[in-house]
């Protein structure tokens, strides 16, 4: 009997990492069809064209959302996390979250056109590194041999998954620098809704994003895209697609994962993604995926559940929730 109430008393603590990983796994449904869909889109408009619809769709959804939040609130006496005053400090990590999240759309989309996919896809997934290293420098994060094994084993995965495509030039220096320190971005971003995670909701975190990279993106888009809007009902088909099932659902997700996980699982979670692209576009586009392919995408399994299944995941997210 006691046994069986220590069995049900974990299981209970472990809920929270259990909610965090299945919304993570559903996430990297249309993260992964992302590429494939902007692939889509692509013939009408361009990248930053794409992302500036897709936020400012999710902006609306969020809001619309946020207000529906506030009136059943005041119906009720449930009382949320951000219903304290914002500090000056919330705005800036806020605003903060958002410019990161911006900057790195920007720098893919730029090494995109400077460099190969393979070497984007490569080195834009460096990430899970400078979210461990800025764990264990900036906030005294202890990692298990558990976590460091998975990570290495998913990093080493996903690396040998886009190693045989890559070209390094030296024309494409530059395209393959803005890929690395998208790379960069994309950890502060996470690393970013992570603390917000204990002070505001989801929705409210995603408006913001959304909202920051839409106000960012406005001034400059003219000068960055020959052409903003698309030309077809197809097209426009496809962005509010992109907007609704990538970036509120699969973005959503990825937020709320983060209030459940640390960063660095997330992180090292969301290598799945270069793999399960590259599997979408066979089904879609029917491009190759050979054997050392899937050798690649079971060797990143193996190290994400490794990732997921340290006591390092537990540690933090007891911690948060």
């Amino acid at each position: 009997m006691t046994t069986k109430l220590s069995s049900l008393k974990q299981q209970f603590s472990e809920t929270p990492a259990f909610l965090g990983t299945i919304s993570l796994f559903f996430a990297l449904i249309p993260l992964s069809l992302a590429p494939s869909l902007a692939k889509l889109c692509e013939q009408e408009i361009g990248a930053n064209a794409i992302g500036f619809h897709r936020s400012w769709i999710a902006a609306a959804v969020f809001g619309l959302w946020n207000g529906l939040e506030v009136l059943r609130r005041q119906q009720s006496n449930y009382q949320p996390i951000e219903q304290k005053p914002f500090t000056k400090q919330d705005v800036w990590l806020l605003l903060a979250m958002g410019t990161a999240s911006t900057i790195s759309l920007l720098l893919w989309a730029w090494s995109l056109s400077q460099t190969s996919v393979a070497n984007v896809a490569l080195l834009s997934n460096l990430n899970p590194l400078f979210v461990a290293a800025a764990g264990y420098l900036l906030f005294g994060r202890r990692f298990d041999n558990r976590f460091i094994i998975g990570l290495v084993m998913a990093l080493l995965g996903a690396i040998a998954f886009e190693f045989h495509k890559i070209q390094f030039a030296t024309d494409e220096i530059l395209g393959d620098a803005l890929a690395f320190l998208s790379a960069i971005f994309i950890a502060t971003y996470l690393l970013l809704i992570e603390r917000l995670q204990t002070r505001f909701t989801t929705v409210t975190i995603m408006l913001w994003r959304c909202g920051v990279t839409t106000l960012f993106l406005l001034p400059i888009l003219p000068f960055i895209e020959e052409r903003l809007f698309p030309y077809s009902w197809m097209g426009w088909f496809f962005i509010i697609f992109q907007a609704l099932f990538c970036q509120v659902l699969g973005q959503g997700l990825i937020a709320y994962s983060l209030s459940r996980l640390s960063s660095g699982v997330v992180a090292v979670t969301l290598l799945l993604n270069p793999v399960l692209s590259s599997i979408f576009a066979w089904f879609i586009f029917s491009e190759e995926v050979g054997l050392f392919d899937w050798l690649t995408f079971a060797v990143v399994l193996v190290g994400i559940y490794l990732a997921q299944s340290s006591q390092s995941t537990l540690q933090v997210t007891n911690e948060e929730s």
